[in-house]
């Protein structure tokens, strides 16, 4: 299943998109697609944990599924003063 992928702050940086597609199993986790980001940009690797998945802008935790449609965001962490 394709999953269309909005990024944002670092996660656009890294994919230098600002919406990318992801291939995901039928009825995939919120970890299938973090595994699968891993795969693609192995920056992601190591810092997945820090980056925020939003699924219907909700945050999302890894057991939560992702249906055809939905709008899926990696959110990672902001600083700044």
């Amino acid at each position: 299943m394709q999953v269309r992928l909005k990024c944002f702050a670092w996660a656009r940086e890294v994919t230098g998109e600002e919406e990318i597609s992801v291939e995901i199993p039928e009825g995939g986790t919120v970890a299938d697609l973090r595994a699968r980001l891993e795969e693609r940009f192995p920056v992601f690797a190591g810092r997945m944990e820090s980056i925020a998945v939003s699924v219907n802008q909700e945050f999302s935790g890894d057991k939560a599924r992702i249906r055809p449609g939905d709008e899926v965001a990696l959110i990672p962490p902001i600083s700044g003063g």
